[in-house]
């Protein structure tokens, strides 16, 4: 097998939880896997107090940090559009998704960034996963939040809207990198306000 990511042949060592629950076969070299640095963050929601987005959101888990080794996978995955990529958290997100109780959904692109990028990125990482996920949510905004402050993020019309009826139960947001948390506040606002009755996150990066 070749590592998806320095392209050398590599042999996935067999452990038990392989053999009896679910575990794809590591598609990175333990050499290049270890540059990933798990995330010991703590998300503080301090910036969203006094706004119309305090409580909305009620836990976020980000599972590794943004080191140069995930800017260079984000670089490749996503902009150089090497879905393939996906493969590489697929059994680290099996895990943190394992257990949880609540709908799946993740933060959706824009229909003519989903043109240009060729493939949806969050969605991918799901699919790859084996993770059961439903599209509540479509975006509306075509600006480019990275080039916003967080003050203007938070004052900018809502990002996002509903797509169907939203039911009063838990819903776990995902997206691939959590940076201001602007967009999972958005996100978690409307499921609230539309009658979702708990809302987490978990990214698989804290920027």
């Amino acid at each position: 097998m070749n590592c998806l990511l320095c392209g050398t042949n590599f042999q996935p060592a067999p452990t038990w939880r392989r053999l009896f629950l679910y575990e794809k076969e590591s598609s990175t070299c333990n050499r290049c896997f270890c540059k990933f640095t798990k995330s010991n963050a703590t998300i503080q929601f301090d910036d969203f107090k006094g706004t119309r987005y305090e409580g909305v959101v009620d836990t976020v888990t980000s599972l590794y940090a943004y080191n140069e080794a995930m800017k260079s996978y984000l670089h490749q995955y996503k902009f150089l559009q090497d879905v393939a990529l996906a493969q590489v958290f697929s059994a680290t997100l099996h895990e943190a998704f394992e257990g949880k109780e609540g709908i799946v959904v993740p933060i959706p692109m824009h229909p003519e960034k989903l043109v240009q990028r060729t493939f949806a990125q969050v969605d991918e990482l799901l699919n790859s996963a084996g993770i059961p996920f439903q599209h509540l949510l479509a975006k509306t905004a075509t600006t480019e939040q990275g080039k916003k402050t967080r003050k203007e993020r938070l004052e900018a019309s809502p990002l996002f809207e509903v797509t169907t009826k939203i039911e009063a139960r838990d819903y776990i947001l995902f997206d691939d990198i959590y940076t201001t948390g602007a967009t999972i506040h958005h996100a978690a606002k409307l499921l609230k306000d539309a009658g979702a009755t708990r809302v987490e996150a978990i990214t698989l990066i804290k920027g």
